[in-house]
């Protein structure tokens, strides 16, 4: 009786440690806050496109370090230096429209953007996923509207 208690034990401290753990890596990171700023039309390469812009509107409390060139971890296609933390925007069902991977500080959050051809229709809500490579710590944002 005495070992099964003591394993209950075990696991219940591997378990709260585990979630503590997780919670940490999380919580290195502030929750951004996502606000839809505006859309702007432009053409590139024949094709009209409707830009749908973004922004964090909490980005002063994510420090610069987590933004510095990072050339000892993996790079993002021909970039060596990518920053340490990649933001990816994903629609409201988990696909993925467009990723960042060389912001060079908290102030690059306030241009978050993806693209669409003018005649197809955004999404209808959009959210961040903002990954700090060097700790392994991800957070989400809430889910931002594309219209105003």
């Amino acid at each position: 009786m005495k070992a099964i208690l003591a394993i209950a034990f075990a696991s219940t401290l591997t378990l709260a440690g585990a979630s503590g753990a997780a919670t940490a890596k999380s919580a290195s990171l502030p929750v951004p806050k996502l606000k839809f700023v505006g859309t702007e039309a432009y053409e590139a390469n024949g094709f009209d496109f409707t830009r749908y812009k973004f922004e964090v509107t909490n980005k002063t409390k994510f420090a610069k370090e987590l933004f510095a060139a990072s050339p000892d971890l993996p790079a993002c296609g021909e970039n060596p230096n990518a920053s340490r933390t990649w933001v990816d925007l994903y629609d409201g069902d988990g696909k993925k429209l467009y990723w960042f991977c060389a912001f060079t500080g908290p102030e690059d959050l306030g241009n978050l953007w993806f693209a669409l051809t003018g005649d197809k229709p955004p999404p209808k809500a959009v959210y961040i996923e903002m990954t700090d490579r060097k700790t392994g710590a991800t957070i989400k944002s809430n889910r931002a509207s594309t219209t105003k």
